[in-house]
């Protein structure tokens, strides 16, 4: 058992605390609903909790009337990025926005039976932003860059044979625009009833579970095919309303066609089974574990979808090495506390800002048990977020919730982690600065974090930041010295490329050719001698620059990202 489990009194305690709260809850909602099963929200922290009924347009109109103020904030933000996405793709992107999605949402309930479309359109029509289409953009806005670490273990691994998922997603929670969100959706077209997790009007279960006790956990996959052009089956909401066991599960996930996405899916249910289903959006291949436990983060297993991966990155080995050995360190032992404890392990980094199970990113963190029809959520806002207490909810809302709480760490609130949000929140205050035109403003952020002892970042992204500053505002040589910092060894794989291509562009600047030159060809055998980290978003823009710098001096300098691994 990990050290961060509290010690028994204090969990004895805090469930004691937990059945009183819950008792007064219950006993409320039922007096101002007089037996009535109306749609209803509550907050448990910076956790949102919705009950939903009735045809999947009625439920989405809910989702956004209990949403309120927050639904319109996420509304505005999904769009945007939904434009910048269509932007980035050029004409593919216009033909998808103004083509293929009207017809997807006016034609595609024909093949489409999971209720997305009239979701989709009851959220936008709360909204008043129109129909199912631009339901569909506000979600495709909502759910493009993210990342998750999961694991799942079941018999052996775990202390009584059930199985349990355990799982982080990393996602910008947006400045606290984007709140973690639980539904709780009762169709009332005899689909099952079933739990899921994400954020405000996603409608795709990014953890879920059903009343059959089948759980679901999707991972964000940068496949070649992200979006299939036929018409659409959302299967992975499918398998939550219909799929009573995880071989039903795959057998719905084999279906033909287009399945509206990509993601690769850890499944588990009653009996204990575990899969791995890795999908582009036109196929799926299926991993079996081969032990009873398996982690999971964000690049492809199977081998049949490794060449349709396009998002391998060095942030994602690290994060499913570091599962793995939280996992094994726990084999045998695995409950709900120890899943928590699982979800919190940064064993593998020193670093807060660095590739780890519990880092900064962490916008859910979830444990499911399937055959309990529950799960655990945080209640804990992004940066801290599995630090936090988790709540328990179950599928059937009507029934008491014969589980405990998962106390928070006993770390939170201590000056450590009080510590690390402060820093956390200078370090977003500098990204905005930069982004803002503010360079200088940003630069004196960054060295008064470089000057304080102990903040827990990882030195070679600190040295990058401040070389940003530098060569933005003109500061050549202070530049190329930060950037040697940051091309050192031990730097992160990406941290180290960008320096590299960067101090080639410094040199240019500075009228050294030859030393430019030869930085471009280190930065260019670098990347040669890592094949494996080849997602386009962080190896093309280098790739890009690279070919110009070879070709002639370089006269400005690109905008490169801030690699701080912090959420934005």
């Amino acid at each position: 058992m990990s050290r961060r489990v509290p010690a028994p009194t204090a969990a004895a305690v805090g469930a004691m605390l937990w059945m009183i709260v819950a008792t007064g809850t219950v006993a409320t909602a039922g007096a101002e609903d007089a037996g009535a099963r109306r749609p209803r929200r509550a907050d448990h922290g910076a956790l949102v909790v919705l009950d939903v009924y009735g045809t999947y347009e009625e439920m989405g109109r809910q989702q956004a009337a209990l949403l309120g103020d927050e639904a319109g904030a996420v509304r505005d933000l999904y769009a945007d990025r939904w434009r910048g996405l269509v932007r980035a793709q050029g004409a593919v992107g216009r033909f998808v926005d103004a083509v293929v999605f009207p017809i997807w949402s006016g034609l595609g309930g024909w093949r489409e039976d999971s209720g997305f479309f009239a979701e989709a359109a009851g959220i936008a029509r709360a909204l008043d932003v129109g129909g199912a289409t631009d339901g569909m953009r506000l979600l495709y806005g909502g759910v493009f860059g993210g990342g998750s670490t999961v694991f799942a273990a079941t018999r052996s691994a775990t202390v009584d044979g059930r199985a349990l998922i355990g799982r982080n997603v990393d996602w910008s929670d947006d400045g606290g625009r984007r709140r973690p969100v639980v539904t709780r959706y009762h169709p009332a077209n005899g689909d099952l009833p079933h739990l899921t997790a994400s954020w405000p009007l996603v409608i795709v279960p990014i953890v879920g579970v059903n009343a059959a006790g089948l759980a679901i956990s999707i991972n964000f996959f940068d496949a070649d095919v992200m979006m299939g052009l036929g018409f659409p089956r959302f299967l992975y909401r499918r398998v939550l309303q219909r799929a009573h066991t995880v071989e039903e599960a795959l057998a719905l996930l084999a279906d033909g066609g287009n399945r509206g996405g990509a993601g690769m899916l850890v499944l588990a249910d009653a009996d204990g089974t575990l899969a791995l289903a890795e999908c582009t959006a036109m196929r799926c291949a299926v991993l079996r574990p081969s032990a009873d436990w398996l982690a999971h983060s964000n690049h492809a297993r199977t081998p049949e979808m490794r060449p349709h991966d396009e998002g391998r990155t060095a942030d994602s080995d690290r994060r499913l090495a570091a599962m793995e050995a939280a996992v094994r360190e726990r084999l045998g032992r695995i409950d709900p506390g120890a899943a928590a404890a699982i979800l919190r392990d940064r064993a593998n980094t020193a670093f807060i800002n660095d590739a780890a199970v519990a880092n900064l990113r962490v916008l859910n963190a979830v444990v499911v048990d399937p055959r309990a029809r529950l799960f655990w959520h945080g209640t804990t806002q992004q940066p801290l977020a599995p630090f936090g207490a988790l709540v328990p909810l179950a599928v059937d809302d009507e029934a008491p919730v014969a589980a405990a709480p998962i106390a928070a760490d006993p770390q939170l609130g201590g000056p450590a982690l009080t510590r690390e949000r402060e820093v956390v929140a200078a370090m977003r205050q500098a990204i905005r600065v930069f982004e803002g035109g503010r360079a200088g403003d940003a630069g004196a952020i960054w060295d008064r974090l470089a000057g304080m002892p102990a903040t827990g970042l990882e030195p070679h992204r600190l040295a990058w930041a401040r070389a940003r500053v530098r060569w933005s505002t003109g500061r050549l040589t202070e530049a190329d010295t930060l950037l040697a910092a940051a091309d050192a060894d031990g730097a992160p794989f990406e941290v180290r490329a960008y320096a590299r291509v960067a101090r080639g562009l410094v040199a240019d600047r500075r009228g050294a050719r030859a030393d430019a030159l030869r930085w471009y060809r280190a930065a260019d055998a670098y990347l040669a001698a890592h094949p494996w980290y080849d997602a386009p978003f962080l190896v093309e823009p280098l790739r890009r620059a690279i070919r110009t710098g070879l070709a002639a001096p370089a006269i400005a300098m690109p905008a490169m990202p801030d690699l701080q691994n912090i959420p934005r």
